[in-house]
């Protein structure tokens, strides 16, 4: 049975990050994930996305995200631009509900030879996914194997700090 992940927030538990200040919390499995992706991409010269999975959690500081997943699916992409094929959204689910995690808690892209940041494209694609909710967006650029971490809250696209769990 396929598991359903809605628009309400999930349960969230309180735990104690592990460093103090830092919203976001990524496995090492993901990053690889992305990155690796990232390099086909970048092999073919094409743009390339998926999903954040994992858990929002809280502590004392408020919320902050445990990463533990990256899904993707089939793509229409070029050197500039990137979505999800429509006929593929089935795949995507399914990966989905593989998942450990219970919630989408981002997104991740590439950017070829352009640089790590948010284009006014990608902040309209992360506030139509999350609003000014807790959310995350990376941004790879493979062609210098840089990365980073932004979230777009009420204040705008701001770049985050980023721990990778071993």
């Amino acid at each position: 049975m396929p598991k359903i992940i809605s628009a309400d927030t999930p349960d969230i538990e309180f735990r104690t990050r592990s460093v103090k200040g830092v919203s976001l919390f990524v496995s090492e499995d993901a990053v690889a994930s992305m990155t690796d992706h990232a390099d086909k991409g970048y092999l073919e010269n094409k743009e390339i996305m998926g999903l954040l999975m994992g858990h929002i959690m809280k502590d004392e500081e408020g919320m902050y995200v445990k990463a533990t997943d990256a899904v993707t699916s089939g793509l229409d992409a070029d050197e500039a631009s990137v979505r999800f094929r429509e006929e593929d959204l089935e795949g995507l689910f399914e990966s989905i509900d593989r998942c450990e995690g219970n919630a989408v808690v981002g997104w991740y892209h590439s950017h070829l030879g352009i640089g790590c940041y948010l284009s006014d494209v990608d902040i309209r694609t992360h506030t139509g996914i999350f609003g000014d909710e807790i959310g995350f967006a990376i941004v790879i650029d493979p062609s210098d194997s840089t990365f980073a971490a932004f979230s777009c809250g009420r204040n705008g696209p701001q770049k985050v700090q980023m721990v990778i769990l071993t």
